[in-house]
């Protein structure tokens, strides 16, 4: 579903933006789209990432080691 969305920008930017989306045969909404969806993956590689930089830091963990599983026992306890 597309929701409106007014953006208040610099009249030389929005004339740059029409200029490149016409010779990119995309439209600006589009290109606004991509690019929010861009930065958006992006937070989330960045965060995964710097989970995966803290993965061992306690020692080793068995293969079969179940992460979900653990958390979901933890956060049972937790709320009781």
């Amino acid at each position: 579903m597309n929701t409106k969305l007014t953006l208040s920008l610099d009249a030389k930017a929005i004339e740059l933006a029409k200029k490149y989306s016409k010779r990119k045969g995309i439209s600006v909404s589009k290109m606004v789209e991509n690019y929010f969806r861009d930065i958006s993956l992006s937070l989330v590689k960045n965060k995964k990432e710097s989970l995966m930089d803290l993965k061992g830091i306690l020692g080793s963990v068995p293969d079969d080691y179940d992460y979900r599983k653990e958390r979901d026992e933890y956060l049972k306890e937790k709320h009781k």
